[in-house]
This record gives C-alpha cells, sequence and structure tokens, in this order.
C-alpha cells in the first residue's frame, strides 16, 4: 500500500490514541498533531539524507559536452553522484559508439592527455 505524509502521520497519531487528521484539518492540526507531523517529516528528512540508494532519490540526467570545457556544475539538489554510471551515448550523427567512463586520478589524466 502506498503511503502519503497524512496516512504516514496518521499512523503514528493512531498509535498515540489521539484523534487522527484528515486532508481538510491537516493544515490546521494543534499541538499533540503538529508534533506527529513534525516527527514523520524529520524521519523522512532522515532517511533522505543518510541513505542514497533508494529508488526514489535516483535521478538519470543527460548532458551535452563541449570540446574543451573540463568542468560541468552539478545539479543544485544534488546529494551524490555515482561516477560509475557515467557513460558516453551513441550518437549516429557523430559516428560516435556508446562507451562507459572510467574514473581516472588527476596524475593519470595529466600523463595521458596533457
Amino acid at each position: 500500500m502506498a503511503y502519503d505524509y497524512l496516512d504516514i502521520t496518521n499512523e503514528v497519531i493512531a498509535r498515540m490514541n489521539e484523534v487522527v487528521l484528515t486532508a481538510a484539518n491537516f493544515t490546521t492540526a494543534r499541538g499533540f498533531q503538529i508534533q506527529c507531523k513534525n516527527a514523520v517529516n524529520d524521519a523522512i528528512n532522515y532517511v533522505n539524507q543518510r541513505e542514497f540508494g533508494w529508488p526514489f532519490t535516483h535521478v538519470t540526467q543527460t548532458e551535452t559536452l563541449v570540446a574543451g570545457q573540463t568542468r560541468y556544475t552539478a545539479p543544485t539538489n544534488t546529494q551524490s553522484i555515482d561516477y560509475d554510471t557515467f557513460r558516453i551515448s551513441r550518437d549516429e550523427t557523430l559516428a560516435v559508439a556508446g562507451n562507459t567512463l572510467r574514473i581516472i586520478d588527476y596524475k593519470e589524466y595529466t600523463q595521458k592527455y596533457i
């Protein structure tokens, strides 16, 4: 069963034998209900900030690279980047085959490419 923020909050409230919230009164909750809302929100944030392997936190992005440009800015909402998944996409127009990129250290880069 898929839960939303209201459902999870109501699960916590029900365990404490308090009156559950509805969509109509969720924004006007008071006292103990607000504490439950805050606790659920804190728990969600805790899990999301410490565990990057959850499928709902994954994003795939395509970036067009520019010849001669060595640095690119990551999106502001990026938590971590899995460099082991970088690929060059196949492009018939440029006659480029798809390849997986591997991480190289700076010393190896300067020895091979500079």
